[in-house]
C-alpha cells in the first residue's frame, strides 16, 4: 500500500540522491489486503501521491495490485525505508500487513523508479512511465505462492526495457514496453480462449466478456504505440478478414470507454481524438480489402446521407455506419459538412430516403442537442423528400433512448450493424402514414 496522503514537509527529511548513494541501503517487500475496491482512478491517485512522497524520500520500488491485493517492494536509505513502512502500517486502505522480504542491498533493483504500479487493464494515462504490466503466469505464481512475490517483482524491473521476461516468448512481434505486455496477455487470456471456443459453440451472443476486451482495448487506443490496437484486431479478424463482427461487442464499447477515461481525467481529450484515429485507421485497414457484395439489380435499396453533426470531430460512428451499410449491399453517400448550411446544400442537390445523423461515440454531449434539434429541422426543410427518414446515434443517443425524440429524430442507433434495419423500419413507417 502507498503512502497516506500527507504534505511533502511533514517529515523533514531533505530528498537524496539516487545517483550517488551514500547510506546504507535495504528493501522491503510486503504484501496485504485493501479494505475496499480500488477503481482506476483511486489508482491513478495512489500512484502519484506515492511518487511525490518518494521522491522527497528517496525510495524507489514498485507495487503490484490484483484482485485486492497490494505486493509492494520499497526500497532506499534504511531509516527513509522504517519510516515509511511505520506509516504503512497505519494506513485504514489495507490491513494484514505481511513482510515477505527485508534485507540490506548493495543497490537499487528498480533504478530511478519513484514508484511505478503493476496490474492488469491498467490505465494507459500513466504511459510506459509509471507502469508495467505483469503476464498472467506471474499473476497466477503470485497468488498461488505469495512467497515468490519477492522475485516475481524483481522481474517486473525488466520492464523498463520491454516486455515482461515471462510474456516475451508468446510474441516475437514488434511492439515492446507496456502496450506489447499487455497486447501478449490480453491474446493469451482472452483471445486463445475465445479461438478455441469458437470451435465449440457455432454461435453465442457474447461469447466473452465485453467490459474486459473494451478496457483493454481502449487502454492501448490510448497508448504510446499505434498499431498494438491494430495488431489486436487482426488477431479477431473473421474467415473473411473483416472485423465487422466486432462492432458491437467491442470496437463501440471501447469508444465509449475513452470516453470513461477522459470522465475519471485518465486521459486528455486529446487522447480520446487520437484513440478514435487510430480504431477508425484499423477499420480501414483490415475491411478495406474484403469484397463488398454486389448490388442486385432492380432491388430498391434506400439513398442514405451519413454525416456527423457538424462540428462534431468524432467521425466514428459514420465510418461504422457507411461500412455496415456497404457490406450489406447499400449505397451510402458519407460526407463531412463544416456547417448546417452545408448540409443543407447536400439535402437539396440529392434525393436521400434518409439522413443519418451522429454524435461523439465516446462523450456524451448532452449540451449539444439544441444544436442538433436545429440540425435536423434545417435539413428536413432543406430535403427534396417531405418524407426524409432521420436516425441519429452517438453515445448519448444509447444511452438516454428519448434524447432521440428530443431533437425531432425518427428513430435512434445504438450499433453500426442495426442502422439499415432501423432506417428500413422508418421508410416504411413513413409510407403507412
Amino acid at each position: 500500500m502507498s503512502q497516506t496522503d500527507r504534505s511533502n514537509g511533514s517529515y523533514g527529511v531533505q530528498a537524496g540522491s539516487i545517483a550517488a548513494e551514500t547510506r546504507p541501503l535495504c528493501s522491503v517487500v510486503y504484501r496485504s489486503r485493501a479494505t475496499a475496491a480500488l477503481s482506476d482512478f483511486d489508482l491513478y491517485r495512489l500512484v502519484q501521491v506515492a511518487q511525490a512522497r518518494n521522491e522527497t524520500e528517496s525510495i524507489t520500488g514498485l507495487m503490484l495490485y490484483d484482485d485486492g491485493r497490494f505486493y509492494q517492494w520499497l526500497e532506499g536509505p534504511v531509516d527513509n525505508v522504517a519510516r515509511i513502512m511505520r506509516l504503512i502500517r497505519t494506513d485504514r486502505r489495507h490491513t494484514d500487513i505481511e513482510i515477505l522480504s527485508d534485507k540490506p542491498t548493495a543497490s537499487r533493483q528498480f533504478g530511478d523508479w519513484k514508484m511505478r504500479l503493476a496490474t492488469r487493464g491498467v490505465r494507459s494515462i500513466h504511459s510506459g512511465h509509471n507502469v508495467v504490466v505483469p503476464s498472467s503466469l506471474e499473476l497466477e505464481d503470485i497468488r498461488a505462492h505469495p512467497e515468490h512475490a519477492p522475485a516475481v517483482l524483481a522481474g517486473l524491473s525488466t520492464a523498463a526495457g520491454g516486455a515482461p521476461a515471462a510474456a516475451e516468448s508468446l510474441s516475437n512481434g514488434p511492439l515492446k514496453g507496456p502496450a506489447g505486455a499487455l497486447l501478449k496477455d490480453i491474446i493469451v487470456t482472452a483471445v486463445l480462449p475465445e479461438l478455441v471456443a469458437r470451435r465449440v459453440v457455432a454461435e453465442r451472443a457474447k461469447p466473452w466478456p465485453i467490459d474486459q476486451r473494451a478496457r483493454a482495448l481502449a487502454d492501448l487506443l490510448v497508448g504510446a504505440e499505434d498499431s498494438a490496437a491494430l495488431e489486436l484486431l487482426r488477431t479477431l479478424q473473421d474467415s473473411d478478414g473483416a472485423i465487422r463482427h466486432l462492432y458491437e461487442t467491442l470496437l463501440e464499447p471501447a469508444a465509449r470507454r475513452l470516453g470513461d477515461l477522459w470522465g475519471a481525467d485518465l486521459c486528455s481529450e486529446l487522447d480520446v481524438s487520437l484513440g478514435l484515429g487510430h480504431l477508425q485507421r484499423a477499420i480501414r485497414v483490415l475491411n478495406e480489402e474484403v469484397m463488398q457484395p454486389t448490388i442486385p439489380r432492380g432491388l430498391y435499396l434506400p439513398a442514405v446521407l451519413i454525416v456527423p453533426e457538424p462540428g462534431e470531430v468524432h467521425m466514428l460512428n459514420s465510418v461504422l455506419d457507411s461500412d455496415a451499410l456497404q457490406n450489406a449491399g447499400w449505397d451510402p453517400l458519407m460526407e463531412f459538412p463544416a456547417s448546417d448550411e452545408a448540409l443543407q446544400d447536400l439535402m437539396a442537390d440529392s434525393w436521400f430516403d434518409a439522413l443519418d445523423l451522429s454524435l461523439s461515440p465516446s462523450f456524451r454531449r448532452e449540451a449539444w442537442l439544441p444544436k442538433v434539434t436545429k440540425t435536423i429541422a434545417l435539413a428536413r426543410h432543406a430535403s427534396r423528400n417531405p418524407a426524409l427518414v432521420v436516425v441519429v446515434g452517438g453515445r448519448i443517443f444509447a444511452e438516454d433512448t428519448v434524447a432521440g425524440a428530443q431533437v425531432g429524430a425518427d428513430a435512434i442507433t445504438t450499433t453500426a450493424l442495426a442502422t439499415g434495419k432501423v432506417i428500413e423500419k422508418g421508410i416504411a413507417a413513413r409510407a403507412r402514414k
